[in-house]
């Protein structure tokens, strides 16, 4: 009976270390390498954020979709819109304008308290901003050049091997 425990011992030894050993990451390198790229692709570049808070700091607005509708409660993209806002707020001052269809007064001004005290909550000095009912700031441009820009876009080639000239034959 000795030699049946010994046999179950080992047995169970080497189980318990096939088991060990087996667990862990079954993905080969270029699994790993491309999950890596996956991530770097999502993840935000610091020349695109530059680029947005320069625009937020032309264009200091909200709209009726940084809401939940019909309520006077900030959504996730007013949030958002709001945490990078605070940054310049607090340095520059400004104004922030809320663009709106609705007519409601009540939930208009109901919608303001709430950017004001979430500001506030975010450590905002408001000394230095105001809120106001009104079209969105920025730079704008003339109808006439988005007009312009509009229709040289029709008129470029959809494919962009046609655009230099090329057949699909790969010759000229």
């Amino acid at each position: 009976m000795s030699r049946t425990k010994e046999l179950v011992s080992l047995l169970g030894g080497v189980a318990v270390a096939v088991l060990a050993g087996c667990h862990g990451d079954y993905r080969t390198a270029t699994q790993r390498n491309m999950d890596q790229m996956d991530r770097e692709l999502a993840a935000p570049r610091d020349y695109f954020v530059n680029q947005v808070d320069n625009a937020i700091l032309h264009d200091m607005s909200l709209a009726d979709f940084h809401f939940i509708p019909h309520s006077k409660e900030l959504s996730g993209s007013g949030v958002a819109r709001l945490d990078r806002m605070a940054l310049m707020l607090d340095t520059y001052g400004g104004t922030v304008r809320y663009e709106t269809g609705i007519t409601d007064e009540a939930l208009i001004k109901g919608r303001l308290d709430n950017v004001k005290e979430y500001l506030t909550l975010v450590g905002v000095s408001m000394e230095k901003v105001a809120l106001a009912t009104s079209l969105s700031g920025g730079r704008g441009g003339s109808v006439r050049d988005a007009l312009a820009a509009q229709d040289k876009a029709k008129q470029q080639p959809a494919v962009l091997g046609q655009q230099a000239g090329f057949t699909a034959s790969g010759g000229r």
